[in-house]
């Protein structure tokens, strides 16, 4: 018998490179250093390693990070990336890198046309799941750098640190009981996973955020040398097994919480 998964919503927020032209306008580096910043940070190809036909409620950002992040806090003052230039509207690309100025006209629009539409979205979904089902599962697909890792803050994390799967987890809306089922399951398959291990949490809409038990929330990110390659962002032979692995991985994901 199919299992009904209609209660997950997926979710994708970083794998567009989709800069449109009114918005490039307001980027400061030329086109070989944005291209660069470009290829840092976009989570290529994610909205395919994520796209198990099961699931078909998938929530995904329609342009770059650079333009938009749809992933960060709302409001500035509760986003810790924000005071590095890296809120909702980037300021920064990086520590060292300039990317705009800090335009509240140009975030106002940006907010208008994106992120707002991209959370009513969001939250949407998750609001049928919780009618039909009385539970919702959200999947937030990410990947992750393979080298060497500047963060906002100028922190470095190393390449020897990095797992294969890194599974972020919200201490309200991730089960500790899912924690450990989906890193066993990890090791089960032959790849090694840590927790919130280099970037952590995941992501639930405001309305719900820590004060409905009802929305689970996981975060799965995947080590890119294993599905591309991260000079030019092309897909490497792995990328069919990756794909596969992460939507088993989504599978037992849902499988733990359509079973409570």
């Amino acid at each position: 018998m199919e299992k009904d998964y209609g209660f997950v919503v997926v979710h994708v927020p970083h794998a567009s490179v989709e800069i449109p032209d009114k918005y490039r306008k307001t980027m400061l580096p030329d086109e070989k250093r944005l291209q660069r910043e470009v290829r840092r940070m976009t989570d290529a190809f994610c909205d395919q390693l994520y796209d198990a036909p099961e699931f078909p409620t998938r929530v995904i950002a329609p342009v770059s990070r650079f333009v938009c992040d749809v992933e960060r806090f709302r409001d500035d003052r509760i986003e810790p990336c924000a005071k590095y230039g890296q809120g909702l509207m980037y300021t920064q690309a990086s520590p060292f890198l300039k990317l705009r100025e800090n335009d509240q006209s140009l975030r106002d629009e940006i907010l208008r046309e994106i992120y707002d539409p991209h959370h009513e979205k969001l939250t949407a979904a998750v609001e049928k799941a919780l009618e039909r089902y009385n539970k919702c599962l959200i999947i937030d697909g990410h990947s992750f750098n393979s080298r060497m890792i500047l963060k906002p803050d100028n922190r470095l994390s190393f390449p020897f640190l990095f797992p294969d799967f890194d599974i972020g987890v919200d201490s309200y809306h991730t089960p500790a009981e899912l924690r450990e089922t989906i890193c066993a399951y990890v090791k089960e398959l032959g790849y090694k996973p840590k927790v919130n291990t280099p970037f952590g949490g995941a992501i639930t809409p405001m309305k719900f955020y820590r004060n409905d038990k009802r929305v689970f929330s996981i975060m799965f990110e995947t080590n890119r040398k294993l599905y591309m390659n991260e000079t030019d962002m092309t897909k490497a032979e792995g990328f069919e097994k990756t794909r596969q692995t992460c939507h088993s991985l989504m599978r037992r994901a849902a499988d733990y919480v359509l079973n409570i």
